[in-house]
């Protein structure tokens, strides 16, 4: 996909999204594995992450993660975040923002997730079926 920023106006505001660079994706990626699995299995082994409600993903994040935790996650899925063009990850324009603005910050962090690791979340349903057993093979022929 490469790193190419992604663009959405959400309430109005324009949101840009650069992608995380690896390293920080799969740092992401851990800590946001339990909330994924949370909310999928909530939702039914049918249900597609990506094409789940907003309320429920963000329930599954409040549920999952402490009054510490919670703000620390937030503000790193920020990392690439520009709104306005302010940078998000900065204390000042985050909070002048998103004060009393929480419904533009869970949407615009559902975007942050769909430029970032959809693809992943996509799967995430799927873990130990086809997709996986074909990485697998790709990895196992990769060795050979």
């Amino acid at each position: 996909m490469g790193r190419e920023v992604q663009r959405k106006v959400i309430t109005g505001h324009e949101w840009e999204v650069y992608p995380w660079d690896a390293m920080h994706g799969l740092k992401m990626q851990a800590r946001l594995a339990p909330i994924v699995k949370a909310a999928v299995s909530g939702a039914g082994s049918d249900m597609d992450f990506m094409s789940m409600d907003v309320a429920k993903v963000v329930g599954a994040l409040m549920d999952a993660i402490d009054e510490d935790a919670t703000p620390r996650l937030i503000r790193d899925m920020m990392h690439g975040v520009r709104v306005n063009g302010q940078d998000m990850s900065m204390d000042r324009p985050f909070n002048e923002h998103f004060s009393a603005n929480y419904g533009e910050l869970y949407q615009g962090l559902w975007f942050v997730l769909e430029a970032n690791i959809g693809d992943l979340f996509t799967m995430a349903g799927s873990i130990g079926g086809p997709a996986e057993n074909g990485n697998q093979e790709a990895a196992s022929s990769r060795e050979s």
